[in-house]
């Protein structure tokens, strides 16, 4: 999305703008509040009984994951309707003259924003909430640390982006290093773990390895005992294609 930003404005680089920068975020947000949520939810009702939680399925995932997308398409398509994209020209002074999206004038912007933002502030609310469960079961950890610097840098981004309206370089070039920043931190600290023991430790991306783990934290009933194994399997199943996957790279690469 930071190319589309910084592209020459024209109707259609506008539009991908207003509708697919939040879309981004939302479908980013949107799978990792899924995630905590369900695994919250498992651990909660694993402390009062032994009865499985209701929506934890891998189809009720994809529905309410769906859902939560759902809403930001609807602010996008609301909001090109009202605000079709065009080009319009900026004059910041008599010697400074730029052509900009209609959206970049004004606070229009968190018009889409507005959305991913409240996603990432529930996120941070459940990595908090989960920063205790074992690593073993979701990952909280690396999901604690992706949520605590998007929560940063998003809480840096939005004053300058209120106090930066006559100065629309500055305003879009915030915009993109905020993007930039929020991608990076997610690939970074989501995936960089997993890639580490593909790459660097393949003995450890074994179902043995987790069992280890699990050894080593309290017994829990049978329904986490279920999760458990269900995200073992997603996991294996994530490593298997990322090996796949950097293989056949390498040997593009020869």
């Amino acid at each position: 999305m930071t190319f589309l930003v910084v592209s020459k404005p024209n109707p259609f680089t506008c539009g991908a703008q207003q509708f697919g920068i939040g879309l981004c975020f939302s479908i980013t947000y949107a799978s990792i509040l899924t995630k905590t949520n369900r695994i919250a939810r498992i651990f909660r009702a694993g402390k009062r009984t032994a009865k499985r939680p209701k929506f934890i399925s891998p189809r009720s995932q994809l529905f309410i994951c769906g859902s939560l997308v759902s809403l930001q398409l609807a602010i996008g398509v609301v909001w090109l309707m009202m605000s079709p994209p065009i080009a319009i020209p900026f004059y910041a002074n008599r010697n400074d003259h730029q052509l900009i999206c209609k959206a970049a004038r004004g606070f229009s912007y968190m018009i889409g924003f507005s959305y991913p933002i409240l996603l990432v502030n529930i996120c941070t609310i459940y990595a908090i909430l989960t920063r205790k469960i074992p690593e073993a079961f979701n990952e909280s950890k690396y999901i604690g640390f992706t949520m605590y610097t998007t929560f940063i840098i998003w809480l840096a981004f939005v004053p300058i982006y209120f106090t930066t309206a006559h100065n629309i370089k500055v305003r879009m070039a915030t915009m993109c290093v905020s993007i930039s920043l929020s991608a990076t931190v997610a690939l970074l600290c989501m995936f960089t773990p997993k890639l580490y023991i593909i790459l660097l430790h393949p003995e450890r991306n074994v179902r043995q390895s987790m069992m280890a783990s699990k050894m080593m934290v309290p017994k829990t009933n049978s329904s986490t005992a279920r999760v458990d194994s269900g995200t073992q399997a997603d996991g294996t199943w994530l490593s298997n294609y990322f090996l796949v996957f950097f293989y056949f790279i390498l040997e593009k690469l020869k």
